[in-house]
């Protein structure tokens, strides 16, 4: 089937690929394998929403806008099999006829058979944090990790970023961009992978390869993975099973998470329970105030105080209409010193507006690459579901939920603890965080915290990073002997 429609992509004087994702990606790259990519028109998308404009310096259309030239043309359906029919059946209705489906599984195994024919480059360790998001997360840290045990000069460490944001990186990492033929080169050649959300549709792992999956979770708030199963597409679910199935070992920061993998991931391996590497910054938090006050040019007698909330699967705004202005003054009484607000979105949230956005009195602290700094340089956080709280709650400072759409966000998500018994401050208005915030009472809090914290069974202690490196120094050590 796959010669067959290279064959007419050759023959064509038109093609147009359906698809942006990783499907097409692995299409296009294939066709560029064979040298025939220069038919290639455009990629096309139902609808443009965040999809990017042009890939591999070809254009991306929206279908409105192109389906009349299509009629023309030879079009491919590069998408996942779940979408498949979807997609034929809308371009049958505007009479487009000329439609190849191929099976991308097939496409796939014969793309990945070529790059597998170079070795396993055994020192070479492939990173990724969120997908592209740059430095952070766990995967930083433990790469900080074998750069400080002086490995550098043996190892060769590459991070996978999106073509948009790359930013900082040491100089002993080099970077490739995601989607590139040279990203996919590298994820066919490094023997150890490291990556904290799931991995994509296209990637596939030979033997000999080792995943460490080091997750981002680490909070018992929002339900998750196979805990949500129904609230999630297909197409996730598929391919979170072919992830854990792919994946070597998880990384685990407490009792509760080393059983919800366990229980709720679909995965049946090993579990080191190491701690979480990027908690490790809680036992040195005066070097994250530094960079942060010296990044933002902050007063250093100032207080921080961190409003990060978690997006919303309906993708509203309203629930984000905490009164910057009032919080600021609330804090201020409290703790008898000025502050400035930092706003941190999720990364799902980038396209969202804040209703608070007109308030000029916040700082944008969305694009720094290292969430975990901005928790460990704050004074205060703010926020609503997220595990970031979780996170925090290693400094022992005051965490307040702002939590005006709780039993909308309860029925939907729901969670692993009620809100009730978490140490944490509660509101469900403005006027009540704002009188939470005055009233706030350090020892009873720290009470509650330290008892909460106690009864999650946490492995951390600092030292997460140089124990995860460590294991993986054994793997690419193990594999130069073989």
């Amino acid at each position: 089937m796959k010669n067959i429609v290279f064959d007419k992509c050759r023959g064509a004087e038109e093609v147009y690929i359906f698809g942006a994702g990783t499907a097409a990606n692995i299409f296009y790259l294939s066709l560029c394998q064979r040298r025939i990519e220069r038919n290639v028109r455009g990629f096309v998308v139902s609808e443009m929403n965040s999809n990017q404009t042009d890939k591999y310096g070809v254009k991306v259309y929206e279908f409105s806008s192109i389906a009349r030239h299509m009629k023309q043309a030879l079009v491919i359906i590069a998408v996942q099999a779940a979408v498949k029919e979807e997609i034929a059946a809308l371009l049958k209705k505007h009479g487009i006829v000329n439609i190849i489906c191929p099976d991308m599984e097939e496409l796939q195994k014969a793309f990945y058979e070529e790059l597998w024919l170079r070795p396993i480059e055994d020192k070479k360790i492939l990173f990724q944090n969120h997908g592209g998001l740059g430095y952070g997360g766990n995967p930083k840290y433990i790469a900080q990790s074998l750069i400080k045990q002086d490995c550098s000069h043996c190892l060769d460490l590459v991070w996978a970023v999106s073509g948009e944001q790359s930013g900082y990186f040491p100089d002993e990492i080099r970077t490739v961009v995601i989607d590139s033929r040279e990203y996919y080169e590298e994820l066919a050649t490094a023997r150890v992978w490291v990556d904290n959300i799931r991995k994509t549709f296209d990637s596939r792992k030979r033997e000999g390869q080792f995943y460490l999956q080091t997750w981002h979770g680490a909070a018992p708030g929002k339900r998750v993975e196979a805990d949500i199963e129904e609230l999630l597409p297909d197409s996730y679910v598929s391919n979170a099973k072919r992830d854990s199935r792919m994946a070597d070992a998880f990384l685990s920061g407490s009792e509760f998470y080393t059983r919800l993998y366990q229980t709720s991931f679909w995965y049946d391996g090993t579990i080191l329970k190491y701690g979480l590497p990027r908690q490790d910054i809680f036992w040195n938090m005066d070097q994250a105030r530094e960079r942060i006050v010296r990044h933002y040019a902050l007063d250093r007698d100032a207080g921080i105080a961190l409003y990060a909330p978690t997006f919303r699967d309906d993708f509203q705004n309203e629930c984000y209409n905490l009164d910057l202005a009032e919080v600021l003054r609330a804090l201020s009484a409290r703790f008898e010193k000025e502050f400035v607000m930092l706003v941190s979105r999720h990364p799902l949230n980038r396209n969202i507006r804040y209703p608070f956005e007109k308030d000029t009195d916040y700082i944008d602290a969305g694009a720094y690459e290292d969430f975990e700094e901005l928790l460990a340089a704050s004074d205060v956080l703010i926020t609503d579901y997220s595990g970031c709280m979780y996170d925090f709650s290693f400094s022992k400072r005051p965490v307040f939920l702002y939590q005006p759409d709780f039993e909308e966000y309860r029925k939907t998500r729901n969670f692993y603890i009620p809100f009730q018994k978490l140490p944490y401050i509660r509101a469900f208005s403005n006027e009540e965080i704002f009188e939470n915030i005055k009233k706030f009472n350090e020892v009873s809090y720290r009470e509650k915290l330290d008892l909460f914290m106690n009864s999650m069974g946490n492995y951390d202690d600092g030292h997460a990073s140089d124990r995860a490196a460590e294991f993986l120094l054994e793997k690419v050590s193990d594999a130069g002997r073989l």
